[in-house]
């Protein structure tokens, strides 16, 4: 449902847009009427209209200075401009402000309704663009993140798998105004990037204007080539027969997690390592001990299933290993600032948000 406001200082328009929304069909509904721009623009934030219809010639302040100010701060709200005479000096300056919808009084029937058919078309396109651009974002962060941990860890086939991947994602979702040269581009860069961050700097040339332009078969290549170029650089800055098996202790620990008496000895043993040589490269290579690791992990889990699942925090806690729920508590609190209950209050009242705004 879209909600509508209608700006003119005569009865009788207000009550005939009113009645012509209300018998249109449409998926719209009167949020608000003002008289002029200053009493429009104070109904603004409670009214929370998406489609705006108003005069141009008003007390106070006319229509064209009226979207001016709304556009400071709705940069997405649709215009409907309405006049009583054909000026084009009008229409020039409302095109400006990104207004395409101008009638003229006296208002035709068939002619309005197809102005809301339209706004209401190009809104949805607006909610559906949202909404894929947010997938997207979503998707190739995630993605992104976990090819730079496989980068980091030197897992070359599941890096060049996780390559695969984020390209293939970016033909079918990324935004099309980016070219597929464009993107590999950024991606490789803000790999190295990301490296940085952790200290490992690689001394490589990525300059865009290398990247293959029309053809999407030689950028992907290519696109792996680099990541094969960092692979082969971070494999010969580093000794990565210990690295091997801190990334070996982590997947067992990721993988239980769940024992409330998961021990180091049981970690090492998986890995065969002994203790006291897990414990100094495991602290090396991660930079905390393997207590610390194993908390963090559990707590990371314990949000997931807080914020996922209809679990109750006391279930959640037993999950992850923790038999003591106070002590459970208190360590979740200390990692993510809220109490296990808060944060599932918290989650529901921004997907309650979220719902909201998609209904609406």
């Amino acid at each position: 449902m879209y909600r509508i406001m209608m700006i003119d200082d005569e009865y009788a328009i207000h009550l005939s847009l009113r009645k012509l929304v209300e018998r249109s069909g449409l998926r719209i509904e009167v949020a608000g009427e003002a008289e002029d721009g200053v009493e429009a623009l104070e109904m603004l934030e409670n009214s929370r209209p998406d489609i705006i219809v108003t005069d141009i010639c008003m007390p106070e302040m006319d229509g064209l200075e009226f979207i001016r100010r709304v556009r400071e701060s709705h940069a997405q709200m649709h215009f409907i401009i309405l006049s009583g005479h054909d000026n084009f000096e009008f229409a020039r300056q409302a095109m400006r402000y990104g207004v395409s919808d101008f009638l003229l009084k006296p208002i035709d029937p068939a002619q309005f309704h197809a102005t809301l058919e339209r706004a209401c078309r190009e809104l949805d396109e607006r909610k559906a663009r949202f909404s894929q651009q947010t997938k997207w974002t979503l998707a190739q962060q995630r993605h992104k993140a976990r090819l730079a941990e496989l980068l980091w860890s030197a897992e070359e086939r599941e890096a060049l798998e996780q390559t695969h991947e984020i390209m293939a994602l970016f033909e079918t979702m990324g935004p099309k105004e980016v070219s597929l040269s464009r993107y590999a581009h950024m991606l490789i860069s803000e790999l190295l990037s990301a490296l940085g961050e952790r200290g490992l700097m690689l001394n490589m040339d990525t300059g865009e204007e290398q990247w293959a332009q029309d053809d999407p078969l030689a950028c992907r290549r290519q696109t792996e080539d680099k990541v094969k170029e960092m692979l082969a650089l971070i494999k010969g800055s580093r000794n990565l027969g210990s690295r091997h098996n801190i990334q070996k202790a982590k997947r067992f620990i990721e993988e239980n997690y769940a024992m409330e008496d998961l021990s180091l000895q049981e970690v090492a043993d998986s890995v065969g390592m002994s203790v006291t040589y897990l414990s100094r490269t495991f602290k090396n290579e991660t930079n905390m001990n393997f207590v610390k690791y194993l908390v963090q992990v559990r707590m990371e889990k314990a949000r997931e299933l807080l914020a996922e699942s209809e679990l109750s925090a006391q279930e959640a806690a037993y999950r992850v290993g923790f038999s003591d729920y106070v002590h459970f508590s208190k360590t979740f609190k200390k990692f993510h600032g809220l109490t296990p209950s808060a944060y599932r209050k918290q989650c529901k009242a921004m997907k309650g948000e979220w719902d909201r705004q998609e209904f609406n």
